[in-house]
C-alpha cells in the first residue's frame, strides 16, 4: 500500500503567478493529467484577478508573496532556487505558469531505473495567431531553444539548482558524493506565451510597466519594452513558420 502512494504522489509542482487566470486552470489540469494527486504549490505575486480562488478551488497551496508591485527577477530567483529544498517528494518540477512539460509518472519511473536524476528537455512556444484564445486547440508552434531548461529533477541528488536571472539557464550542483545524471532523452516543453497577439500584447505592457527599478539598473525583463507593432510583427513572421506540436 505504501509503495502505491509513493508512486502516486512522486512529484511536486511549483510555479509563481501574476495575474494568470485566463492560464492557470489549464495548467492546473495538464499536471494533474500526468500526477494525479501530485502536488501543487503556487507562488503569488498579489494577484488581483482570480488566480488565486481558481487554483485554491483545485487544491493547491498558494503561499503569497510582496514585491510592492513590481516585477523582480531577484525575487523569483530567489523563490526557484530554493522552494524545492523542503519539498515532500524527491522530484520535483519548478516551471512557469506558461510552461507545461510533456513527462509522465510511467516517464520518471523509466528513468529513474536508469539512473537519471535530472531530466533533459526541447523547448517549444506555442503560437495561436487569432485574438480569440481557446488553449485546449492550440496545435501549433516553433521551435524555442530559450525554453531547453532544467524543469524536472529529483532533490536527493542536487544541493543546487542554480538558476540565472530569467531561470532559463541554470548550474545544477550535485550532493556530497552524488552525481548528476542527465537523461539520454530529451523531453518536451511547450510555452504558452502566444495564446494571441492582444494578449501577448497586453501581458508585456503589464510586465513593462511593473519592471523593478532594480532589473531595469540589472538589464533584466528588457524584451518587456519591445513596442506592440513588434509583437504583432513577430506573430506575421512566425505565422508561415509554425510546424503542428500536439
Amino acid at each position: 500500500m505504501g509503495s502505491v502512494q509513493q508512486e502516486s504522489n512522486m512529484v511536486t509542482i511549483y510555479t509563481i503567478t501574476y495575474n494568470d487566470e485566463i492560464m492557470i486552470e489549464f495548467f492546473i489540469n495538464h499536471y494533474r493529467g500526468r500526477f494525479p494527486n501530485c502536488n501543487i504549490i503556487i507562488y503569488d505575486n498579489e494577484s488581483t484577478d482570480s488566480t488565486v480562488e481558481i487554483a485554491k478551488k483545485h487544491n493547491c497551496k498558494v503561499i503569497t508573496y510582496s514585491t510592492d508591485n513590481t516585477l523582480s527577477n531577484q525575487k523569483l530567483i530567489d523563490i526557484k532556487n530554493n522552494c524545492w529544498k523542503d519539498s515532500d517528494t524527491d522530484w520535483n518540477i519548478i516551471c512557469d505558469s506558461d510552461e507545461l512539460i510533456d513527462v509522465t509518472e510511467d516517464d520518471i519511473l523509466k528513468e529513474e531505473s536508469l539512473g537519471t536524476n535530472c531530466f533533459r528537455f526541447e523547448g517549444y512556444s506555442m503560437m495561436n495567431n487569432s485574438n480569440e484564445i481557446d488553449i485546449p486547440s492550440m496545435k501549433y508552434g516553433f521551435k524555442d531553444p530559450y525554453f531547453d531548461k532544467n524543469f524536472l529533477f529529483n532533490k536527493k541528488y542536487l544541493s543546487e539548482i542554480n538558476y540565472a536571472p530569467g531561470c532559463h539557464t541554470s548550474n545544477p550542483k550535485a550532493r556530497f558524493l552524488k552525481k548528476i545524471i542527465f537523461s539520454e532523452k530529451k523531453y518536451i516543453a511547450l510555452h504558452y506565451k502566444f495564446l494571441s497577439p492582444q494578449y501577448t500584447v497586453n501581458r508585456h505592457m503589464v510586465a513593462g510597466k511593473r519592471t523593478s527599478e532594480d532589473d531595469k539598473r540589472s538589464g533584466w525583463g528588457t524584451h518587456y519594452e519591445c513596442s506592440p507593432e513588434t509583437i504583432i510583427g513577430f506573430y506575421e513572421e512566425q505565422k508561415n513558420k509554425l510546424i503542428e506540436i500536439k
